[in-house]
């Protein structure tokens, strides 16, 4: 029996040690400041910040705080969440705001969270599945609740986290963004990697902890081994298109249908994300996927000794900036395949469509003309004339057969945030 003031307490004594004015503000909190009076979701993946962003934001508020994480609540039944309310009662007293930390595994939490909506209450969610929490909230809190998406620090939070210094304008400024640059694209925005954390075991240990607490477990995969191979691919591929079918002859899957079900479980734990192919065919669009890890530690942590291919860590970079404008400018992403590529199709609300190109090193032999040339097509096709080629320094506005195309370096584009 689980002893549930205990546990409460415990975890209330824990908050206390939490200093929480040392922590760095997130981009997030934008989205946090337009209260809406619903039941507020943080989604994301594991060690991102979710709880300390609420906690941040709720500090000058009193609160109860349950953290569904805690090994002592493993296996907490539905018909025990009327015991816990009476437990958090006695710890906390006559409250009602309530902050939910990983309540995604225990059974009918929606119900639960939407009846102490209905009462009165304010309430709080984190969830690190992101489709386990959409599927439970469209079924029982329709209308009634609003998300956010929180993902590792972007490269403008780590310039924050790590110097004063966050605009390139004097030769010491632009030395020492770009050394935080390359350090970023090592290590990633993990916080705890931030503080200190050793990166490659910890993201490591991250990774394969998420693939088998929430992944493995709650989907019953028997066939673990090809799992785990198969998400190392994909982590090591990052900025490549995928064929499910390709994938289920690799790993010895039973179809094509089990190929993509292990990438959508993949994607729901935040490991990875897709796009599609852009088209005007809605099948075509679900049929062809290019894929890309949230964030570049696992892809650093998982890989073999030797040289990374730059060209997708600038690629992978590109992607998880522009991912993050999804819900704050409604955007959506796509890649452009014709008899050439172009990385990124970005559609706007209004429909209106700008193409982006990634390449780190424009000086190798015939890179400017492929690039250039990608663009191009698209923009014949597409009918966009809103056409950029991301790099490594080159930045200034060029007019080629009668298209102008904007150069602008990596470095600016993650810190300036003015790419869209």
């Amino acid at each position: 029996m689980i002893n549930f003031k205990q546990v409460l307490s415990d975890q209330k004594e824990e908050l206390t040690r939490l200093n929480l004015n040392s922590l760095i503000p997130r981009e997030a909190e934008q989205l946090w400041k337009k209260e809406t009076g619903l039941i507020r979701i943080i989604t994301g993946v594991r060690r991102s910040g979710k709880s300390t962003l609420a906690l941040q934001q709720l500090a000058a508020t009193q609160f109860a705080y349950v953290n569904f994480d805690d090994e002592r609540l493993t296996g907490l039944r539905s018909e025990e969440l009327n015991e816990l309310l009476t437990a958090v009662y006695e710890v906390y007293g006559d409250i009602t705001c309530f902050f939910f930390d990983e309540i995604q595994n225990t059974p009918n939490w929606s119900l639960f969270v939407n009846r102490l909506k209905r009462a009165g209450n304010r309430v709080i969610v984190t969830g690190s599945n992101s489709k386990l929490l959409s599927a439970e909230l469209a079924t029982h809190l329709t209308g009634r609740f609003t998300t956010i998406e929180l993902f590792p620090f972007s490269f403008s939070e780590f310039l924050v986290a790590k110097t004063e210094v966050n605009r390139a304008e004097t030769t010491r400024e632009k030395g020492i963004i770009k050394s935080k640059f390359e350090e970023y694209s090592l290590i990633g925005g993990f916080p705890e990697i931030i503080k200190g954390e050793e990166p490659i075991s910890y993201a490591r240990d991250l990774f394969y902890s998420i693939i088998n607490r929430d992944i493995l477990f709650r989907h019953k995969i028997n066939h673990t081994r090809a799992f785990k191979d198969l998400a190392a691919f994909l982590v090591l591929n990052t900025g490549k298109e995928i064929s499910f079918n390709r994938l289920k002859n690799i790993f010895s899957l039973g179809s094509a249908h089990t190929a993509r079900n292990y990438v959508a479980f993949l994607e729901e734990a935040y490991l990875i994300s897709t796009i599609g192919k852009f088209s005007y065919k809605h099948q075509e669009t679900l049929r062809y996927r290019k894929s890309y890890v949230i964030d570049i530690a696992f892809y650093r942590s998982l890989m073999p000794a030797g040289s990374p291919n730059t060209g997708f860590v600038y690629e992978t970079l590109v992607f998880q900036h522009l991912f993050r404008f999804r819900q704050t400018l409604g955007i959506e992403l796509f890649y452009y395949k014709g008899k050439r590529e172009v990385d990124f199709v970005v559609k706007r609300p209004d429909g209106a469509l700008k193409l982006i190109q990634v390449c780190q090193d424009l000086m190798a032999p015939g890179t400017m003309k492929r690039e250039v040339n990608g663009l191009l097509e698209a923009s014949e096709i597409l009918r966009s004339d809103d056409l950029t080629i991301i790099n490594d320094h080159l930045a200034e506005i060029k007019t080629i057969e009668n298209k102008k195309i904007r150069f602008v370096p990596l470095i600016d584009c993650l810190s300036h945030d003015d790419i869209l």
